[in-house]
């Protein structure tokens, strides 16, 4: 039971390498989908059964950022996703943000890592429905790309302001309750 999280990202990784070698858009999106739900699967049961570790926390990391990848790369030269260069350029931007804070995370707390921020959730969220949805209407939004824009840089602010690497704070919000929690704890001892 303690490795079913981590098992699902595995196999997020191994339908990702299929999605490659598939030709059938009905195919492809019945395993991009099932990719997506062992996503939300692998974190949920982690949470719910209290088996969230740190090579899980990288593997499921890992896992999707493989599968954006592979998925991203499948939909522009197999089903003619077109993506406006303003995009292109805002997801270079935000691109770099993230490699910043892997530096950052690297530097400051001597590992690599990505924060499960709601920001970063709402980030993949965005762009797994907005991909297929571009290939099917034709129309991507500028909107794609503020979300995880807006995102990077809530976690580069965690980043910085944390003292100690916790990769599932929520936000930069609950962050700097709880160091003003902490403070008013520390000040009436």
């Amino acid at each position: 039971m303690k490795n079913i999280p981590n098992y699902l990202s595995l196999l997020r990784i191994a339908l990702s390498v299929i999605l490659l070698w598939i030709n059938n858009w009905f195919i492809f999106l019945t395993i991009y989908l099932i990719c997506g739900f062992s996503d939300a699967l692998d974190g949920y049961i982690a949470r719910r059964y209290k088996l969230e570790t740190n090579v899980g926390a990288k593997l499921d990391s890992l896992a999707d950022f493989f599968f954006f990848i592979t998925a991203l790369t499948c939909m522009i030269y197999s089903y003619g996703l077109r993506i406006p260069d303003t995009i292109i350029i805002g997801g270079i931007i935000v691109s770099g943000i993230r490699m910043l804070n892997f530096g950052i995370t690297k530097r400051k707390f001597k590992q690599f890592g990505i924060l499960h921020t709601v920001g970063n959730k709402l980030s993949g969220i965005t762009i797994f429905l907005a991909c297929p949805w571009a290939i099917v209407s034709g129309d991507m939004s500028l909107a794609i790309i503020m979300i995880p824009l807006l995102s990077a840089l809530e976690e580069t602010l965690i980043l910085f302001k944390t003292d100690n690497y916790n990769p599932n704070i929520s936000s930069l919000f609950k962050l700097t309750r709880e160091c003003n929690n902490n403070k008013m704890n520390n000040s009436n001892i």
